[in-house]
């Protein structure tokens, strides 16, 4: 789960050219270097040859009168000779022998060179030669002359020539690294491009280059990948918009954008089957008394602003609450849920009872609007809420609309902030979390895709209700905690197989923290060889509150080798084009859409449409419920 160093995944192309390139300049440098010097060396020999040769020729010739030595001073003579010559300094050894071989006359010099190192006269060896004459006396063999030419001149030429050689060749190596690497770099920027372009289909965006080179077979690349992107797009478009189409025309009221009936009863009904008996929710019932009035006397444009101002109103008076959704149920009526109960929840309701009020006007001769509010647990079933709210409506209007009517048909006190306050830090010192587990397979290899983590927290012994822990934590902005204890206690099990995926909740306000992304990354450095392989599951909703953070969040996670499913999709009833860039492994399909799929067949149009769009983008899908 931490990034590997580049050589265990691999070089670069742009390393491995560059390697090359270097390589083979390099290579070329030595190799010449080494041709050169030796040619030279080879060169200087014969040079020192030839030089020897004509020394001994000449003198030769100049000391053949003298080599009488019978004849007083012919002797003094010859020597005197042969060191005029020899004390040049350019000469090793110079030796005279008679026509018997016994020496007449011999000088030496030790070879000493100054001014080269060691190293480079023990790689490029200079032996001069001894070249030889015979010296004649008169008809007669004199003697033999032997001239061997000193080699520290040839030594200093040839260190001489190796120098300048590299400093000649080192420039002319810097220029066509130079050249190469502006080619090269050229090159490779548009492979650069290619490669960002893949990353970010495999991303599920869609970018075109535009930014064409000239190079031919790069050129025709890119084009083709231009092409092949915009064909994926294309089609991502297009299914997109057929998917659309069909939310809006089943589940989104034409004139507020809100879900309809259809929607409210599907998505309550699965959200209620996925609360535990014992956690409850808030569901309210607002009905507009006044709209057929409003119709017969100003019309229907009147009635229908109207409406639009009533759905506008309970949208902003319970944005602020945990998981709101609001519905237009048919008529005057709108239904909204709220995941969180108690004093929040109402004041948050009291709000909105005192806006209508507000308004309430001669225009409205019923009033604008009465509202009715429910608390529900997962027990409950929707009938019995609807026919008692609407029975909490008719109260409301009997009391002339004067004060908010709420029900709770609970025997379980309400704890206050202050309270889950108290009740999280505890949670914190105690770790008391246990873990459960629910395989996820898929449909046709019965291969179990990972498992589901499923916390309860314990307190007293007696297990809290999720649905209310999380949502008292998020409006204390504590939610980060809970989630961090999760994944500490995750990590101390370390006793999961090697192959095995464990998926693990988080909430929106971890998704969006800074503080939460730089610890989890700690987090998962610290704990990569105890953790299961991750898989991150958060709420459409949640992603939908800031896109382009909840892009670079999945881009850690995808850095540290975990995987993302994006859970209760389209249940926000909007466009999917938010995908684009997002980089997700799964789609879990709200079970609004699956539940009573027998009963429901428009809603297989919806699941084959995110189907089309999951797979063309690289994105397995999940069915809930």
């Amino acid at each position: 789960m931490v990034k590997k160093p580049e050589w265990q995944d691999g070089w670069s192309l742009r390393t491995q050219l560059f390697g090359l390139v270097l390589a083979i300049t390099l290579f070329t440098f030595m190799g010449s270097l080494w041709i050169s010097l030796n040619t030279t060396k080879s060169y200087l020999s014969e040079q020192m040859a030839v030089h020897a040769q004509d020394t001994a020729t000449s003198l030769g010739l100049s000391i053949s009168p003298y080599m009488d030595s019978t004849v007083p001073g012919n002797g003094v003579i010859v020597e005197t000779m042969m060191a005029a010559i020899f004390d040049s300094g350019y000469y090793q050894s110079m030796v005279l022998t008679d026509a018997d071989g016994a020496v007449v006359v011999k000088r030496h010099n030790a070879v000493v060179i100054d001014d080269v190192p060691q190293w480079f006269i023990s790689a490029f060896d200079l032996s001069p030669p001894v070249m030889s004459t015979e010296v004649n006396d008169g008809w007669q063999l004199g003697g033999v002359l032997q001239v061997q030419v000193h080699s520290a001149a040839s030594y200093d030429q040839l260190w001489l020539h190796g120098k300048h050689y590299i400093e000649a060749g080192l420039l002319v190596c810097l220029l066509a690294l130079l050249v190469a690497h502006l080619i090269l770099t050229a090159l490779l920027n548009s492979l650069m491009l290619l490669e960002k372009q893949a990353i970010s289909v495999g991303q599920k965006d869609f970018p075109q280059i535009t930014k064409i080179p000239r190079t031919r077979e790069v050129r025709s690349v890119i084009t083709a990948m231009n092409s092949m992107v915009s064909i994926i797009q294309k089609s991502f478009e297009k299914t997109n918009a057929q998917a659309e189409a069909l939310t809006k025309q089943v589940y989104v009221d034409p004139l507020t954008g809100l879900g309809n009936g259809k929607a409210f009863e599907t998505q309550f009904k699965a959200g209620l089957r996925a609360l535990a008996p014992q956690d409850s929710a808030t569901l309210g019932r607002v009905h507009l008394m006044s709209l057929q009035d409003v119709n017969d006397v100003l019309g229907p444009k009147a009635g229908d602003d109207y409406l639009k101002l009533a759905a506008s109103l309970i949208d902003q008076a319970i944005d602020a609450a945990s998981e709101p959704l609001v519905y237009r149920g048919g008529g005057g009526i709108f239904y909204f849920t709220i995941q969180d109960t108690g004093d929040h929840v109402l004041n948050l309701c009291r709000d909105l009872h005192n806006t209508f009020a507000s308004l309430n006007s001669a225009q409205y001769p019923r009033g604008f609007a009465t509202i009715s509010v429910q608390r529900y647990y997962g027990r409950d079933n929707l009938p019995d809420l609807l026919e008692n709210l609407e029975g909490l409506t008719q109260y409301s209007v009997s009391q002339d609309q004067k004060r908010l009517i709420y029900s709770d048909h609970s025997s379980t006190d309400l704890l206050g902030l202050a309270s889950w306050k108290l009740v999280i830090e505890r949670i914190m010192a105690s770790h008391a979390v246990q873990f459960h587990y629910q395989p996820v397979k898929a449909a046709k290899e019965d291969a179990v895709l990972y498992f589901e983590l499923f916390t309860l927290f314990v307190q007293d012994g007696a297990a809290l209700s999720n649905n209310q822990l999380y949502a008292a934590a998020e409006r204390l902005n504590q939610s980060e905690l809970l989630d961090k204890q999760v994944l500490s206690q995750l990590a101390l099990i370390n006793n999961f197989a090697p192959d095995v995926k464990i998926a693990v909740n988080l909430t929106q306000q971890s998704l969006h923290s800074l503080v939460f992304r730089d610890w989890l990354a700690s987090f998962l450095t610290a704990h990569h060889d105890t953790l299961p392989r991750l898989v991150f599951e958060v709420n459409e909703s949640a992603v939908m509150v800031a896109v382009e953070s909840s892009k670079a969040f999945f881009s850690l996670l995808a850095d540290f080798g975990c995987e993302v499913c994006i859970e209760r999709f389209g249940s926000s009833l909007t466009s999917f084009q938010y995908l684009r860039g997002l980089d997700v492994d799964y789609l879990k399909i709200d079970g609004s859409y699956v539940r009573d799929l027998e009963n429901q067949p428009q809603n297989s149009h919806f699941i084959l449409a995110v189907t089309q769009i999951g797979h063309g983008l690289g994105i397995k899908v999940l069915a809930a419920h």
